[in-house]
């Protein structure tokens, strides 16, 4: 059953998403004007510019693929595996799910980009580890829509699927260290939510 605030939020959350990766891509990606430049440069009207310019492309994430991985992805991922067996019960519980889904989101495509880590370039110049991210990137907008309508059913559909993902990428490329031993013991099981 949907709640006038979920409907209201999940659109926001889309908006949101676009804004956080604009910013995100626009940041990393360096400026190609410095202040100096910029107050030495005439004012023209409107009219008289030059069309804008495509953002310059993303090159380096400034941690490593990795560090999203546990960072970002564990970190939203097991709330919503937990989600399956342990209903959000508060409409806080529902926001932090709603949190969690829209950073496994980013992090799909944050992990199609190199990062610091001596494998990241060789890694993202794969099209298998693209669809990988791409795949994570999709069921994290799926599990955004799950949240939003509050269909714990789909969440625990989207968290399936986050495990055959997860455990695909890391059979390709990641099968010895998932986490490198990054952040100690990160995922939480039944028992760490059941009530005394």
């Amino acid at each position: 059953m949907k709640s006038s605030c979920s409907n209201k939020w999940g659109g926001f959350n889309r908006s949101l998403l676009a804004v956080a990766i604009a910013g995100l891509l626009a940041g990393l990606g360096g400026c190609t004007q410095s202040p100096d430049d910029a107050a030495e440069a005439p004012l023209t009207p409107p009219a008289e510019q030059a069309p804008a310019q495509p953002t310059q492309a993303v090159k380096r994430l400034p941690v490593s693929l990795n560090t999203v991985m546990v960072a970002m992805v564990n970190q939203a991922a097991d709330p919503l595996w937990v989600a399956a067996w342990h209903n959000p019960q508060t409409d806080a519980d529902w926001r932090e799910l709603q949190r969690r889904a829209v950073q496994l989101e980013l992090s799909g495509t944050l992990l199609a980009v190199p990062g610091t880590g001596p494998l990241d370039e060789q890694w993202t110049a794969k099209p298998e580890w693209q669809k990988w991210a791409g795949a994570l990137r999709e069921v994290g907008a799926s599990a955004v829509e799950a949240v939003a309508a509050r269909d714990v059913d789909t969440i625990a559909m989207v968290g399936g699927q986050l495990v055959d993902i997860c455990e695909g990428c890391h059979r390709d490329f990641k099968l010895a260290l998932p986490t490198g031993g990054q952040f100690g013991e990160l995922s939480p099981t039944v028992d760490d939510f059941e009530q005394p």
